[in-house]
């Protein structure tokens, strides 16, 4: 009977050994996956954050050029007043004189 209480221990102790082995086993497994995880989520974000900051530099470019355009035609417009404001003083003219004949 001693030897019979002792081998149901000695299964006993095998089997919390065994169940603990596993379980740690499991443990790293399931640890490495969510690491695995972690490093593609956080490759992918970084990923994605440097075609957005790319698209920034994009559109940054793309305003420098407008503002340029908008200063040209800026320049454009203030030279077109001129020349009306000058032709509608050489019309004034031209009428005053054309009354006074």
């Amino acid at each position: 009977m001693a030897m019979t209480i002792e081998l149901a221990l000695l299964i006993s102790i095998l089997s919390v050994a065994g169940t603990l082995f596993y379980a740690s086993r499991n443990s790293k497994r399931a640890d490495t996956a969510d690491i695995a995880r972690a490093a593609a989520e956080s490759a992918t974000i970084n990923t994605k954050l440097d075609q957005i900051g790319i698209d920034v530099r994009d559109i940054k470019r793309d305003m420098a050029t407008v503002k340029k355009d908008v200063q040209e035609l800026t320049e454009r417009v203030i030279i077109v007043e001129q020349s009306a404001k000058s032709a509608h003083h050489r019309l004034d003219s031209a009428e005053e004189r054309e009354g006074k004949k």
